[in-house]
């Protein structure tokens, strides 16, 4: 009998082993840097923890900054697909707040990774810049997406940066509540956020 897997099958597996790898190497440049400090911590050496090799790291992630933070292209690239989906009855903004509160849901946020990073990059100011690039490319890709649902040039209108860039600070200012001691659950606050940020819109 053959044991060759249907296209589906075969599709699936590797995406599993990709989302797999991706999150060795994560956790690998994570550990890394906790144990050493970012600066003495070279891809190669996050590369042979991860055990793939160096050529291998370069495929999943540009840098060790972006190895550290976790924001993959492929992962931009599904948030901004799902963004540029126009869904009959949802407004871009309920459509950011959905893919958002999706990325940050329990089931889909590892607290071991989320753990890690938050000490890190608290820790390290030097990770500060990639940061900051890191949020402006999400925000560049999500924007790029949103004028593509809307049917608008590049820059031609002002509404997509607005509502994205929107979008990401009530994301960030409900974060920054929580990591300060707020009240409330991060999801719960999330939601409210978006309530108040779509009256303002109206």
């Amino acid at each position: 009998m053959s044991t060759d897997l249907l296209p589906d099958e075969a599709c699936g597996l590797r995406e599993r082993k990709k989302r797999e790898t991706r999150r060795a190497l994560n956790l690998a440049a994570l550990d890394l840097v906790e144990e050493k400090g970012f600066a003495a911590v070279t891809t190669e050496e996050i590369a042979a923890r991860a055990g793939v090799s160096a050529r291998t790291f370069f495929n999943y992630f540009p840098s060790k900054e972006a190895a550290v933070i976790g924001t993959s292209g492929e992962e931009l690239e599904s948030y901004a697909a799902a963004v540029e989906e126009d869904v009959p009855g949802e407004s871009p903004l309920e459509s950011l707040h959905r893919i958002i509160a999706g990325m940050l849901a329990p089931a889909s946020v590892d607290p071991e990774v989320r753990a890690k990073r938050r000490r890190i990059l608290l820790g390290e100011p030097s990770l500060a810049p990639a940061l900051v690039g890191n949020n402006i490319r999400i925000e560049n890709a999500l924007t790029a997406a949103l004028e593509r649902r809307l049917g608008v040039e590049p820059g031609a209108s002002l509404e997509p940066r607005l509502t994205v860039a929107l979008a990401i600070a009530a994301v960030r200012a409900c974060i920054e509540h929580q990591q300060n001691g707020g009240a409330g659950q991060l999801e719960r606050n999330i939601d409210a956020a978006f309530e108040r940020v779509a009256t303002g819109l109206r």
